[in-house]
This record gives structure tokens, sequence and C-alpha cells, in this order.
């Protein structure tokens, strides 16, 4: 945050400012945190409140506190009826204070690692900060600003929601000169009811442009038209079957999976090596592509961010293990549309693959369906076999009817895929943050490691 005194931050909050005043550069939310010159925002939620931790807060040299009851604490505090909404006020507090350019980005899937391919490219441009690992919400997106300032020269936040008005409220306060849906699938429909609810609550977006933004639109999205039609900025489009602004053509893969391209933009054309694993990649990179091109960065500095783009945790993560087994580890999150990719991409390589599968959160009524889908889809894709574990997923391995099985808990499925971890297969680990899969990623790794110490063991012994 850019230095700022309580008082000058009282009437933007109308808040009551008591126990004089105080300069303060940083805002933080944890109460365990130590911040020096922080302003600490006592929040309130369903099951906590910062308000009783207040005299640890004190005690660890806050310099002031917002709260929503006057605190008999001897420190510097911002008293406000709803300290939830002051951190989006202290977030435009300092926005408005920013001389950054803003991309904000949103989408079902993809958004984390699109993220990660913009601050790459604008990184070799200026001094680029972008939203750190899940901080998208309507707290962690004013945190994300929060972060920022007068050295920042790029911003790039990442906006997520699971209902609808939250991406009209963060990016409000984002105020973003660049605004990019990467695609609507389904994902979290029971807080939008149907995939029509998603693509109108993800364009809240573009309706928060600066009048002179530019908003990035997905031409091969099936909602590119309804988000056109309500679009009132200027527009630049892309598209991975040659039907857009910004494209890809002779698109090919390595054996390790990654794609090389020739990223096309008004008669120049650039060759891009990605370093991530899968088709899909192509898509992300030519929406990374679109939002800087449209901040004026050029090809040959685009293509350099691009082909160091950093694999982002939990996704698509390759490990060889001393078996000689290939481990993918797709556990970040998942939902309908990232779940065929990484089939897709499983499907590419060499020699037996093996799915392995956790439950797809949030989506209320069309749970089973979507379920039975990625069966269909992971039978069609030839997969060897297939194991889940959850609730959800016996749909999924009913549909898919091959080799493999469903397992109640991940201690059996475990046990069943160390026998399958062996030289010439593939193994993807995938699912929603809720089914915990990244447990059986660990887990196989660990056995590895055992392995690869008992093997060198012996071979001191002889």
């Amino acid at each position: 945050m850019i230095k700022t005194l309580l008082s000058q931050l009282q009437p933007f909050l109308n808040a009551r400012l008591i126990g004089g005043d105080a300069q303060v550069s940083q805002v933080y939310t944890d109460s365990r945190q130590q911040c020096e010159n922080g302003l600490f925002v006592a929040l309130r939620g369903p099951h906590f409140d910062a308000h009783n931790f207040l005299p640890q807060v004190v005690e660890q040299g806050a310099a002031g506190i917002i709260v929503e009851n006057e605190s008999s604490l001897d420190i510097p505090q911002l008293v406000v009826s709803n300290s939830k909404l002051a951190l989006g006020d202290l977030a435009r507090f300092n926005r408005k204070r920013l001389n950054a350019r803003f991309v904000a980005i949103t989408g079902s899937s993809g958004k984390t690692t699109v993220k990660e391919m913009i601050a790459s490219i604008l990184q070799n441009v200026g001094t680029t900060f972008a939203t750190k690992g899940n901080f998208n919400n309507d707290i962690g997106a004013p945190l994300t600003l929060l972060e920022m300032n007068e050295e920042h020269q790029f911003g790039v936040i990442e906006l997520g929601a699971n209902h609808a008005g939250e991406i009209a409220y963060t990016a409000a306060i984002t105020q973003p000169d660049v605004a990019l849906i990467n695609n609507v699938a389904a994902a979290h429909l029971q807080g939008f009811g149907d995939l029509q609810g998603v693509a109108r609550a993800k364009g809240e977006i573009y309706s928060e442009l600066k009048n002179d933004g530019t908003a990035i639109v997905n031409n091969d999205d099936e909602f590119a038209p309804f988000w056109k039609k309500h679009i009132t900025s200027s527009v630049l489009t892309f598209s991975a079957k040659g039907n857009g602004d910004v494209i890809a053509t002779d698109i090919q893969l390595d054996e390790n999976q990654c794609p090389q391209f020739e990223l096309e933009y008004l008669n120049q054309s650039q060759k891009i090596s990605l370093p991530l694993a899968g088709v899909h990649n192509v898509h992300n990179a030519l929406a990374a592509a679109a939002c800087c091109l449209a901040l004026n960065i050029s090809l040959e500095d685009i293509c350099k961010g691009l082909s160091r783009s950093p694999v982002v945790t939990g996704r698509l993560m390759t490990e060889l293990l001393a078996n000689g087994c290939r481990l993918i580890d797709d556990t970040y999150n998942a939902n309908l549309d990232s779940m065929r990719a990484a089939i897709q991409l499983l499907a590419g390589y060499k020699g037996r693959n093996i799915l392995v599968i956790g439950d797809m959160a949030e989506l209320g009524e069309f749970g089973r369906q979507c379920h039975e889908e990625v069966g269909e889809f992971a039978k069609l894709a030839g997969i060897d076999a297939m194991y889940s574990c959850g609730v959800l997923t016996q749909f999924s391995q009913s549909v898919y009817g091959g080799e493999g099985k469903h397992y109640s808990n991940q201690q059996q499925l475990i046990k069943q895929l160390k026998q399958e971890a062996k030289a010439n297969t593939t193994i993807l680990v995938k699912g929603s943050r809720s089914s915990h899969m990244e447990k059986v990623v660990l887990a196989l790794m660990e056995d590895s490691e055992q392995q690869s110490k008992g093997a060198a063991f012996n071979m001191g012994e002889e």
C-alpha cells in the first residue's frame, strides 16, 4: 500500500477516528501476522470474529486497526459499520493512487495459468505484481490491490466467484485497463444455476473496464456473442481455431506433450514454445498474448515471457518416479472442461495411461451428469484404466466401464496405485480441492522415495 495517514482514510471509509493518528503502509487481516506499519482489519464471519484477537494484534505492533466496535485498547482505530466493505474501500483508495496498468482475469478454468503467463510476459517490461495463490475472492482481491505501491507498473489480478455479483464488486475495485473471460464451463453451477448464469456472472468483469479499456474475448467460447452484445469498450478477440484477431497456427506437441505453434497477429508472427504440457495451454497462451497486446507489448516480449511460463503447483506437474512411472499432479482443482483437457493430455502419452479422479465440487443438480460425462470422455479417449474415489465419481466409473475400480476411501486407492506405478506407465491424478487428491500424489511420491532409498541401501550392502 502507498503510505497514508489514518486521517486521510477516515472520510473515504466514512469512519470515526479515535485514539490518535498513525501512518500505515501495509494492510492485513491475519491476527497471527506481524506487520510493520500495519493496519489490521478485523473481519467477522459465520465462524470467526477477529475482534476477539485485538489484544494479540496490538501486542505484535500494529500501527492501527479497523473495527466495527470501538475497542478499549490504546491504539489508533477507525470504527466502521462493516469491516469487510471497509477492506474493499481501502483497496479502492489505494487503486486510485496507483499509476499501474491493470489486467483482470476471470473464467471457469485456466485463469491461474493465464495470470502466471501474463505476469511472466510483463515482468520483462516493468515491475509487475500478480495475485498470489488463490487470493481471488471478495477478500483476496482487495488484499492483492493493497499489496501494490507506487513502484508497480503492472497489476495482474485474478477474479474468482461462486455467486452472482462477486465479480462486479471486485472488478469495480480493480478498474482494469484490460479484462478477460478465459472461458465458461460447468463450474460452481450450484451458485450460478446453469451455464448461462455462469456466463452472465463472468460477464460482469467487462462492465467495470475503464473508459479506454479493452475487452479480451474468447471467440471459441459459445458465449462470445452474448458478451460482445453487452460490451461497450473496444474488443480484441483470440481463437485457437483461427477465428480471431490473435490466433495460433501450426500447432505441434513434443514428446512431453508441450505445444509449439505460430502466434499470429496483424500479419505478424512469432514462434512460441511452451514449457507447459497440454494442447489446451495454446488457448491459455493466446489469452495471455491478447491481454498483453492490448497493453501494446511487443510480440517479441510476449514470446520471451511465454517461453518462461511457470508451472502452477498442482496444475499438470510432472514427476518421474524412481520406479520409472510418470506421475502427473493436476489436483489444484477440477471442473468438466479441465477434466477433459487432462484426459486429452493423458491419452497422448505412450505406454499405459491411468486416470485417477476425485469428485468435482459445487455442481448442484448437474453433479451426476457432469461426472458421467467424464467417464464417457475417458472411454472415448482410450484411457487404459481409471480409478476413482469419492461419491459422485462412482457415476464416472460406471459409465467408463473399463479396467479399474471405484474406492470409498483413499487408502485403498493408494494401495492399488502403488502396484500400478511402474515403468512405461503414466498416472494422472485430478479432483476438486475438497477431494484432497493431492494426498494420493504425495503418497505415491513418498513410496517411490522409499523404494529408491531401499535400492540404494541394497547396492551399498553389495
